[in-house]
């Protein structure tokens, strides 16, 4: 693009750019789910805009499969970040094990030494980290995974045990789905399921897995009101026979029997993690300064995201004090003509405070246009309408950087969200009567019923409405897209007893941590919302762009002492006060004490204005899942009463949205 002083005018593209790594593969112990080399080409090229630098297949016999016998087929597509050579190509052998493998292990040269003395008599073809990926397996076994600092996806085929073994990072960065050509339930029923010979098939994206004939991607109905509950879909799939590997989750598959393990819990925190403040604030500093230098590592240029929030702004400060001053730092933002959805400025102040080379771009979104092929990107429904404004930002810093670093993960470790402190709030006066409270501002609860949902006055009445309710309830009223009642209106069903899809008080109930309310509630948002929406987020509408985007607050040390912090520790004075306390000298004092903007759009002015017509196309069509599965009097209810600013359904209405978007993919 044409630059302009330091801003950057940018029309929104109709053409998105696809790019991310990615492999795919089907290893079966039966002939009736063996695969051809058409097939497994087709599962390629559903994955091909994951990577421009490279592609590769390993397929072993196209022979008759046995369990003594079983064939193997994998495919690769490559970005390459780290030893662009294409020695480093994969499928990577080593003659005995087949690996494919998607993201970085950021501590390989440390790995890499461990094995020269482990091994010293292995001769290394490579300088990255899929050798010693490879290396680690052979040498350590399943083990491998707890010595590994990065985010990851891989599958390793071990030829001489006929072994598959599957791995993903412990936050879930990135992504990898598994399909079983036997019946497995959410809960793995493995001991049923592998009772006999069977196939897997598996993929960093769900399109390649509706290219396996066998596959049942049927729609997964029993799903879709957990949809509408959390906008998303925590483990599971909208698709009948796939599941998602868990995050910190490796599986070993061997014909007959197979084990899962988890080998780290993002809610347990390390021993005598519970320190004197002045103690966990200078550990704190010193944590995200390692992970933000442990994450420079690459062999291209890499920047910053830069909003001028707390967390960006201190990965940017981090990555300025870790770098030499002869260096640049590059850093990028976005925004919107729309001063209210605009960060620039506070971005642009940090940037001149930390002398980094900043760039921001404006965006004029063509929502129309770009919303079906996210739809496309995301594989299933996803609500989460920031994910427009973080393929703008990712597609334009494209432009100068392969590797950008974010400061995703802040909130969920630290305590930065209004629901945490609400939580606090009615656990220090519980004898309230918030009951009472609520039903004497009834009147002013009514009048700011059409309020944007994250308007100060739509907060204060969640809180006022909520804070009679148990804990798990109370939370979950917080972040619901839509809310029971409405959800069993849609689908026609009663809310008593409740239902399967109300997810987040279960775990409340079930006592995840045994924790106090605050710390709990940060802990389940680090295995729901940060792993199934953010991380998710952020992985596919940056990968799109060819842009892999590393998050320093999900370093797995950090994690592990925010998860021991205590509610003082989080809240007292502010929210994230570890952070504040850590790195005040670092960073102007606005950066701390203005309001949280969020990295948002105005999706509910755009359902009155420029986006009726497509909103209303797609919800009231012959064909729409809303007439085949709602109960449409209620999705009309919805969409009248936002047109007509009598309640504000911005966020429910993008969520039916993005649903049609995916089902007209289906049905096309």
């Amino acid at each position: 693009p044409a630059v302009d002083g330091d801003t950057v005018t940018i029309a929104a593209r109709s053409r998105l750019i696809t790019v991310m790594c990615g492999f795919a593969g089907v290893v079966t112990w039966d002939d009736r789910y063996r695969v051809s080399r058409e097939t497994l080409g087709r599962m390629s090229a559903a994955i091909a805009h994951r990577g421009p630098d490279g592609e590769g297949y390993h397929i072993n016999h196209e022979g008759e499969v046995t369990p003594q016998r079983p064939q193997v087929a994998l495919a690769f597509r490559r970005l390459a970040i780290l030893d662009p050579d294409p020695r480093s190509n994969q499928p990577f052998t080593d003659g005995r094990h087949w690996l494919v493998f998607n993201g970085e292990i950021y501590n390989f040269r440390e790995l890499r030494e461990e094995l020269r003395s482990a091994d010293p008599g292995y001769e290394w073809r490579t300088s990255g980290d899929t050798e010693v990926l490879l290396r680690s397996y052979a040498v350590w076994g399943e083990e491998c995974v707890d010595r590994l600092n990065g985010m990851f996806a891989f599958a390793v085929w071990d030829e001489s045990h006929n072994t598959l073994f599957v791995a993903r990072d412990r936050m879930g960065q990135k992504p990898l789905y598994i399909a079983f050509s036997q019946s497995v339930q959410s809960d793995w029923d493995y001991s049923a399921a592998f009772a006999r010979p069977f196939g897997v098939a598996f993929a960093s994206e769900l399109s390649a897995l509706r290219s396996v004939a066998w596959v049942d991607h049927t729609l997964h109905a029993e799903v879709v009101g957990l949809y509408l509950s959390l906008g998303y879909l925590p483990d599971t799939t909208i698709y009948k026979g796939i599941v998602k590997l868990q995050p910190a989750t490796c599986l070993a598959i061997r014909e007959g029997r197979a084990s899962k393990r988890h080998y780290f819990r993002s809610y347990a925190e390390i021993s005598g993690s519970k320190r004197p403040s002045a103690d966990s604030a200078a550990r704190t500093r010193e944590l995200v300064s390692a992970a933000v230098q442990r994450q420079l590592v690459s062999d291209v240029p890499l920047g910053c995201f830069l909003s001028g929030g707390i967390d960006s702004s201190i990965i940017a400060a981090s990555m300025r004090a870790a770098v030499s001053d002869t260096q640049p730092v590059l850093t990028f933002s976005i925004g919107f003509d729309d001063r209210r959805y605009d960060e620039t400025p506070y971005a642009a102040r940090v940037a001149a405070h930390l002398g980094t080379e900043h760039r921001q771009f404006t965006v004029r979104p063509n929502a129309v246009e770009d919303l079906p092929r996210l739809a496309a990107v995301y594989g299933e429904p996803f609500a989460d309408s920031s994910a427009l404004p973080t393929h703008y930002l990712s597609r334009e810093t494209r432009n100068f950087v392969k590797v950008a670093l974010s400061g995703d993960g802040g909130d969920e470790l630290f305590g930065g969200y209004d629901r945490y402190r609400a939580m606090a709030l009615v656990q220090r006066m519980p004898g309230l009567g918030w009951r009472s409270a609520a039903g004497l501002a009834k009147p002013f609860l009514v009048a700011v019923g059409s309020s944007h949902p994250k308007s100060r006055s739509a907060r204060l009445r969640r809180l006022l409405e909520s804070a009679h309710l148990p804990p798990g309830d109370r939370y979950a009223s917080y972040v619901r897209v839509f809310d029971p009642s409405t959800i069993a209106a849609l689908l026609g069903h009663s809310v008593s007893p409740p239902p399967s899809y109300d997810l987040l008080p279960k775990l409340f109930e079930t006592g995840l941590t045994a924790r106090p309310t605050v710390p709990n509630a940060l802990a389940i948002d680090r295995i729901t919302y940060l792993a199934e929406d953010l991380l998710t987020k952020v992985d596919r509408a940056s990968m799109l762009h060819a842009l892999e985007v590393r998050s320093p607050f999900m370093d797995h040390q950090l994690v592990q002492f925010a998860a021991g912090l205590t509610t003082d520790q989080l809240l007292k004075g502010g929210p994230k006060r570890m952070l504040r306390e850590a790195f005040a000298a670092d960073l102007p004092d606005f950066v701390f004490k203005r309001k949280k903007m969020g990295f948002a759009v105005p999706i509910g002015e755009w359902f009155r204005g420029e986006l009726r017509p497509m909103l209303r196309d797609h919800l009231f069509a012959t064909n729409s899942f809303a007439r085949q599965h709602f109960n449409i009097a209620v999705v009309q209810r919805l969409v009248d009463e936002h047109e007509q600013s009598r309640v504000d359904h911005s966020q429910r209405l993008y969520a039916l949205l993005m649903l049609e978007l995916w089902w007209k993919l289906q049905t096309a």
